[in-house]
């Protein structure tokens, strides 16, 4: 159901970036993200020319993946895999169409990219074809923002439950683009543990501040120390 809905959420982003149609890639992954790129297939077909492309075989993907694979293949939707003969067109070509989908790698990636992920990565940022990562953007590890080696480079990030701590540090600052969060329906309880991570925002740094007098002097409202590298 989560992914059905990410794929709901992100068909919206789409229809805002196109909104008089268009041409769009959608590189899946062989993981949950993949499977939201698949979602986002099926749901957007008809309302746009989509080319789909898997990175590896449907024998490698996740149990979730091949679930969304085979619902998206039976609705009518091609689905290129590395073996297809249209693939490597498609990949050469890329600059033909008005937007790229990201579903390559999601918030479980780790160590460094390689193969037919690091090949679609490079070849998605050469095309200048703007870029929409789901959850985040591939090839940057989510807790740290650091880069695996190649990762997209995206002009919108929609991301699922809750901002990602990579948006906000090392290369994923850059790489996320302008970001916006779906909670999809994630749990209430999910969403409210504790994560050891703070986001500092204007509502709360205003109940921080004591309440301040028209008519009273700067030395009766207290002191601020400012650290500044």
């Amino acid at each position: 159901m989560l992914i059905e809905r990410a794929g709901d959420s992100s068909a919206r982003l789409v229809r805002e970036l196109l909104p008089e149609g268009g041409k769009v890639v959608i590189f899946c992954g062989k993981g949950n993200n993949g499977a939201d790129g698949l979602a986002l297939a099926r749901t957007i077909q008809g309302e746009f020319t989509i080319e789909v492309l898997l990175v590896s075989e449907p024998n490698e993907l996740s149990p979730d993946a091949a679930v969304q694979y085979e619902a998206t293949s039976k609705s009518g939707v091609q689905v290129l895999t590395p073996c297809s003969p249209n693939h490597g067109h498609v990949l050469q070509t890329l600059g033909q169409f008005d937007l790229i989908v990201d579903a390559l790698l999601g918030t479980g990636a780790s160590g460094e990219v390689r193969g037919t992920v690091r090949g679609a990565i490079l070849a998605i940022n050469k095309s200048g074809v703007p870029v929409l990562s789901l959850d985040v953007p591939s090839g940057i590890e989510t807790d740290t923002g650091h880069e695996l080696g190649e990762s997209i480079w995206a002009l919108k990030t929609i991301t699922f439950g809750l901002p990602k701590p990579c948006f906000f540090q090392g290369t994923g600052l850059e790489h996320a683009g302008y970001w916006e969060v779906d909670p999809i329906g994630f749990p209430n309880e999910l969403l409210s543990e504790d994560t050891g991570i703070w986001l500092s925002q204007q509502e709360f740094v205003r109940q921080c501040l004591p309440e301040r007098h028209r008519g009273g002097h700067k030395g009766a409202h207290g002191s601020v120390l400012i650290v500044a590298g």
